[in-house]
């Protein structure tokens, strides 16, 4: 007489468990590659906001100083810019938290966030800003200025 069999033999859940793990990873997989996708686009995102952001501010600036001013804004670096009348003095600097911080008349603001070092150079009445953002795998991005209140031809 045969006896009937009463629910699973031990490959059978062996073989069941496996097929389940296999099938898990091969999705927790895929949802890590779009998380790291997702993650990368959001960083890339935000370092164009903040070069918006310190390129709005710093083109404006820069076109109206007095004197063309060249040299790096990094932490512990600040560059400081002179223009209209009555003269208003502002003061650019990069503070601990990557913050890009503009004073003007002793009032100060957050001109863009996540930055480095801005970079400014000059030849004749032609500038080249250099932002580099500090967002991971962010490019530095290239700004070309002009100033022209002392006369530049």
């Amino acid at each position: 007489m045969k006896r009937r069999q009463l629910g699973f033999t031990l490959v059978e859940a062996m073989v069941g468990v496996t097929i389940l793990t296999v099938l898990t990873l091969a999705m927790a997989g895929t949802f890590l590659v779009g998380y790291r996708a997702i993650n990368n686009e959001a960083r890339v995102i935000a370092a164009d906001s903040a070069v918006s952001n310190a390129s709005l501010w710093l083109t404006r600036d820069l076109q109206s100083e007095t004197a063309t001013v060249a040299g790096t804004i990094q932490t512990g670096t600040p560059m400081t810019l002179t223009y209209g009348v009555p003269p208003v003095t502002v003061v650019y600097s990069v503070d601990g938290n990557a913050n890009l911080i503009r004073m003007a008349n002793a009032t100060s603001q957050v001109a863009a966030r996540g930055m480095t070092r801005v970079i400014v150079s000059w030849a004749g009445c032609y500038g080249t800003v250099s932002i580099l953002p500090s967002a991971t795998g962010a490019s530095a991005v290239l700004l070309n200025v002009s100033n022209r209140p002392g006369g530049c031809l």
